[in-house]
């Protein structure tokens, strides 16, 4: 187990997951044709999302820091304390720099799906007014 595992973004990857599963249940819901959400309300949500991404634009500027911590010293512990929070911020599995990228990748899947389900909203409504005008109901 790195340190990274050990600083409490377990539980991140928990919520990633989570947010995840909503978006994939979004999209099945959008390709089945069984989600309806008002084209405003769905445009708001995907706008959310991405003001969250880029939040976590700013967010990552800070914590890209911590992978050059200095002086900690040049004495044992200081070393490994510094590589500590290098391994925390940096880390390809699990550092928070990887996941907070993921969770900006998943806040822009999930604002295409909202979108998406815009889409379909829109082109639901589009068809029912041709079938109602041409006397179809």
């Amino acid at each position: 187990m790195t340190s990274a595992d050990t600083g409490g973004f377990a539980a991140a990857r928990e919520g990633l997951k989570a947010i995840s599963g909503r978006t994939q249940w979004i999209n099945q819901q959008v390709g089945a044709g069984k989600l309806s959400l008002d084209p405003d309300a769905a445009d708001e949500a995907a706008k959310r999302c991405e003001e969250e991404a880029k939040a976590l634009s700013d967010l990552l500027k800070h914590t890209q820091a911590l992978g050059t911590v200095k002086g900690l010293g040049d004495y044992p512990d200081g070393k490994q304390l510094a590589k500590r929070f290098e391994d925390k911020a940096t880390h390809n599995d699990a550092g928070v720099i990887k996941l907070l990228r993921d969770m900006q990748e998943e806040l822009k899947k999930q604002a295409e799906a909202f979108r998406g389900a815009a889409k379909d909203y829109r082109a639901t409504d589009e068809q029912n007014a041709d079938d109602l005008r041409r006397g179809i109901q």
